[in-house]
């Protein structure tokens, strides 16, 4: 099998659960899904492994370092919990309240890192619950191929978020935000709608200075 860059997504569930969405982009004329599909956690890397040595970024939805504040919360984590993000209901939750969600995607990282895939290089946190959100989607129908996208579940579609991410991520269009005890990745604000490039940057500007003075962006750069 010869195929040219993947980029893979994983919303990760639980790995008893068949609640783990995958999806897999492919850059050929364009960006289209190469696969899509909802697993079983434990079936995950069998499932994905034969991909692997085409697959460029991995961008994945659970937590991939361990926070040490309430909730075993990361300090970006805390900055997304404030009102703005609340109100919008985007907020993270706290890892606290998923430890087995965690467990889970940490003994998958260290799988991964096998493969070659490095944190925050070739392997990425995302969020896709706030990417669909605050993504401007006419910049995205630029980049890819497909026409009607349909998804069968709601894993598949942020499966399918976390994909774009590791798209854009590869051709250095995302940035990040956090601290030492981990970083989420974002698309550029050129990729965010409008209303939502206000809101971040409010946010940003009106956070509370002693709180949040570790806290490290170059998404405002």
């Amino acid at each position: 099998m010869k195929e040219k860059d993947l980029f893979l997504g994983i919303d990760l569930g639980g790995k008893e659960n068949k609640t783990t969405g995958i999806c897999i982009l492919k850059e050929e004329q364009g960006l289209k899904i190469y696969l899509k599909e909802r697993v079983f956690g434990r079936e995950l890397l069998k499932k994905i492994s034969p991909y692997l040595k085409w697959v460029k970024v991995i961008a994945i939805d659970a937590p991939l370092t361990k926070g040490g504040g309430k909730g075993k919360m990361r300090l970006f984590e805390k900055f997304l919990s404030q009102k703005i993000f609340r109100q919008n209901r985007i907020n993270p939750i706290p890892p606290a309240l998923m430890p087995q969600l965690c467990n889970f995607a940490f003994e998958l990282k260290g799988k991964l890192a096998k493969r070659g895939f490095v944190l925050d290089i070739n392997l990425i946190e995302v969020f896709p619950t706030f990417l669909e959100k605050i993504l401007n989607f006419k910049k995205i129908e630029e980049i890819l191929k497909e026409e009607k996208i349909k998804f069968l579940n709601k894993d598949e579609e942020m499966a399918f978020y976390c994909a774009i991410l590791a798209f854009l991520h590869s051709k250095f269009k995302t940035r990040y935000l956090g601290y030492k005890d981990g970083f989420l990745f974002l698309p550029e604000l050129s990729f965010w709608k409008e209303s939502w490039r206000k809101k971040i940057n409010n946010a940003w500007k009106e956070k509370d200075r002693l709180k949040y003075r570790y806290l490290i962006s170059n998404l405002f750069d």
